[in-house]
């Protein structure tokens, strides 16, 4: 048998230019489709609930790891660049005060070509050495350097002849400017591991409860009105949860870029699972108000 869930259990109603309202927003038809099939699989129970949110926590966690091994190339290019060391004029003779030329120093040095391209060295074997780097970029030096340093600084790196000492500086300062964002960005993934972890716990316990609160249906009628109470209580912190994931997602400082779930099927996967728990909650407040007229 093939289940049939109507998209008023999710709450939604259609709207103009193919767009269909929804908790979350206007969506297309097609997306809600996707999110009211993951619905019908939970009232079959074939699936487990907040099955996107698992997915985000995964994908989460890997650009983790990703944007961590990124952080630590950029941190050892910026060191291995002020290692080297850059050309420097530097007379071939020193005259002596008694009018005589001494010999050249003959001490071994590194020129300043010689460093710059231990510089591209060391962006390869660091920067690009990151094992996601094809999956991710698959670029070239240039392309990448450029992109990541600044044009200025990328191109000297990737065609220049010389290392000088304000061209060393500045890719050391670039770098380390890149490490930083980096750093940050960690800071907004970790937040938004928290907020996935804290957003299935208080939908899990939520969806929990509303299910003991259809189990044994034929109770008084009092009973009943009690539980189709906090049944409308329940269905309320679930909106609190959609509205605050609405919030966060509009919010520039706290939100993460929408590459990172832009492979899913559905805008959000937070507003996704919320919604479709949105549904569950409606359904079985539907079934007390139905035993509630058979009490009556």
């Amino acid at each position: 048998m093939i289940l049939s869930v109507p998209a008023t259990m999710v709450g939604v109603a259609e709207t103009g230019a193919g767009l269909v309202n929804t908790p979350w927003g206007p969506v297309t038809a097609a997306m809600l489709l996707k999110a009211v099939f993951v619905l019908t699989l939970w009232a079959a129970g074939v699936v487990a609930a907040f099955s996107y949110i698992a997915a985000a926590r995964d994908a989460c966690d890997e650009e983790q790891h990703r944007i961590a091994a990124e952080l630590a190339a950029f941190e050892r290019f910026a060191g291995r660049v002020r290692a080297l060391t850059p050309e420097t004029p530097s007379p071939s003779t020193t005259p002596t005060p008694a009018g005589a030329v001494e010999p050249p120093d003959r001490s071994p040095v590194t020129s300043g070509t010689d460093g710059l391209a231990a510089a591209r060295d060391a962006y390869r074997e660091t920067v690009m050495a990151v094992d996601h780097f094809e999956e991710d970029y698959d670029e070239t030096l240039a392309e990448h350097a450029r992109a990541e340093l600044g044009p200025d600084a990328g191109g000297a790196l990737a065609e220049g002849s010389d290392l000088t000492p304000g061209l060393q500086s500045v890719l050391a300062e670039r770098a380390d400017a890149a490490a930083t964002e980096r750093r940050e960005f960690l800071g907004r993934l970790d937040e938004e591991a928290r907020d996935l972890a804290e957003t299935e716990r208080r939908l899990s316990a939520l969806l929990a409860e509303s299910s003991d609160l259809v189990t044994d249906l034929e109770r008084p009628f009092g009973t009943l009105e009690a539980r189709w109470r906090r049944l409308d209580t329940l269905e309320r912190h679930i909106g609190d949860v959609v509205e605050e994931r609405t919030a966060r997602v509009a919010d520039d400082d706290a939100a993460v870029p929408s590459y990172l779930y832009g492979q899913f099927p559905v805008p959000d996967p937070v507003l996704a699972d919320a919604s479709a728990a949105l549904g569950v909650v409606r359904e079985r407040r539907e079934q007390v108000t139905d035993a509630l007229t058979r009490a009556n």
